[in-house]
């Protein structure tokens, strides 16, 4: 897959971008990275931007360079992670990050430790839970809801270990599913929410990679139908295109929405791309 932007082009382009009222902007990192700019705060989701930890196997490469490199991302306000997993929570993207006194980690309480393993401070995490609300610095608010991943899991002190976000930019909602399949509580929570903006994987599940160990997330259908559910202003897949031991193609996702809701608005992502969302 090729990268639209990167590097110090797209480091000048972030720090550059000035936005109206009621818009944000999206830069799209890969897998389920994106970058979020409101109001001149930015919030970094599930950065994975580094070649990760070695891979004897050869099997999780990255088909693409990350458009970003964690030096490019010291003046992030937050960086949020929505599990464990390496493509989502990476020790070296977060080591790297972490060298920035202005930068706070928002994980899942479950993973609090984890990231203190790595080197994280006590003053640069905040944990959430399931249902909680955080009041963000600049007027934003991040609210939590479990992910099924395929399953709930829970540790012993009953915190969830795989999340899903919604994060309030004023009146601009946005969901960062983290990695999920679809299930009815979770249309249930959202439905009230108002979400504008829904981020899903695509990725889906099945025998052979089940067989291999591999977790699996929504598919194509699901993810459409879950923002057909809530009533999401506008849908944008994710989870695809960087490893191709686990990935799917996203024409199935635009051949579906087509088909059964053509006027559902949605958005494909290249890597490095920018898209502004205005109300």
């Amino acid at each position: 897959m090729s990268v639209y932007n990167s590097g110090n082009a797209l480091e000048k382009q972030i720090a550059s971008t000035v936005l109206p009222e009621q818009s944000l902007a999206l830069w799209a990192l890969g897998q389920e990275g994106f970058l979020v700019k409101w109001n001149n705060k930015t919030v970094l989701f599930d950065p994975y931007l580094t070649n990760g930890e070695s891979d004897p196997s050869g099997q999780w490469i990255r088909t693409f360079e990350s458009p970003l490199q964690p030096s490019q991302c010291l003046d992030v306000d937050y960086v949020v992670c929505s599990h464990h997993h390496g493509d989502h929570m990476d020790k070296l993207t977060l080591q790297a990050i972490g060298q920035s006194d202005k930068t706070r980690f928002i994980v899942p309480k479950a993973h609090l430790s984890l990231m203190k393993e790595w080197g994280l401070r006590d003053d640069q995490l905040i944990g959430i839970s399931h249902e909680q609300s955080l009041e963000l610095d600049g007027g934003i608010r991040l609210e939590a809801f479990a992910a099924k991943h395929e399953q709930f899991e829970q540790d012993e002190a009953g915190e969830h270990k795989f999340l899903g976000y919604v994060a309030y930019f004023e009146s601009i909602h946005l969901y960062h599913a983290g990695d999920t399949i679809g299930f009815p509580e979770l249309v249930t929570w959202l439905k009230s929410r108002k979400i504008d903006i829904a981020l899903l994987p695509i990725n889906g599940r099945d025998f052979s990679r089940n067989e291999q160990g591999i977790v699996g997330n929504c598919n194509y259908r699901e993810a459409v139908e879950i923002a057909v559910q809530i009533d999401a202003d506008m849908v944008i897949p994710m989870h695809f295109g960087m490893f191709s031991i686990n990935d799917e193609n996203p024409a199935y996702f635009v051949d579906y929405i087509h088909r059964h809701y053509p006027a559902k608005k949605f958005h494909m992502f290249a890597p490095g791309e920018r898209f502004i969302y205005m109300k």
